[in-house]
């Protein structure tokens, strides 16, 4: 390393395949391997048919275990993460509580992150930006909150009072139009 440069921070999640092209390769390795087995066994190729019968389930096999393993690894390194993020979200329920806007707004922004992908924290901080009259933000919060979960009726008429509040008479129709097609929440 340089003197002076600073190693980037990994914020990448390492090794990030999707189980269904895992599961393709595998069966694509187990059925090539029984192709090749077969073509063996009529002498067309000159190998010995059970022995590539048998690597392949077993390259087959150890592909799916070790992208297994790597997934879970995956999983658990955010365990910690997980945990603190639920430490920080009961530390901004406590101060919407109390209703202490601003705090709990810090809080739950900071969990809503810059995807704003916490759906919870999304809620809530919509809430709480229609506590402080922050209209433009509740907007914000609220079209990303119902990104994540679009029927919920409560979210749309939220949406709804922050468009009639910024005088978005149209938006609001709109809001208000999907309210009237969701089930009463109970």
């Amino acid at each position: 390393m340089m003197p002076g440069i600073v190693p980037p921070d990994d914020t990448g999640d390492g090794i990030n395949i999707r189980p269904k092209y895992i599961g393709i390769a595998a069966i694509a390795i187990v059925f090539g391997g029984i192709i090749i087995a077969w073509l063996s066994a009529q002498g067309i190729l000159p190998f010995d048919g059970p022995m590539v019968l048998g690597v392949t389930i077993l390259a087959a096999t150890v592909l799916v275990c070790c992208a297994s393993a790597i997934m879970l690894a995956s999983v658990a390194s955010k365990m910690p993460e997980y945990g603190e993020m639920e430490i920080r979200y009961e530390e901004g329920m406590e101060h919407y509580k109390n209703e202490e806007w601003e705090n709990a707004l810090l809080i739950f922004t900071e969990l809503a992150g810059p995807k704003l992908n916490h759906k919870r924290a999304l809620y809530y901080s919509a809430r709480c930006y229609a506590q402080t009259d922050d209209w433009e933000n509740v907007k914000k919060f609220c079209n990303a909150y119902l990104s994540i979960k679009p029927k919920d009726r409560e979210v749309w008429e939220m949406l709804s009072d922050a468009h009639k509040k910024l005088f978005e008479y149209g938006e609001a129709e709109d809001a208000q139009e999907r309210v009237s097609k969701l089930p009463e929440s109970n």
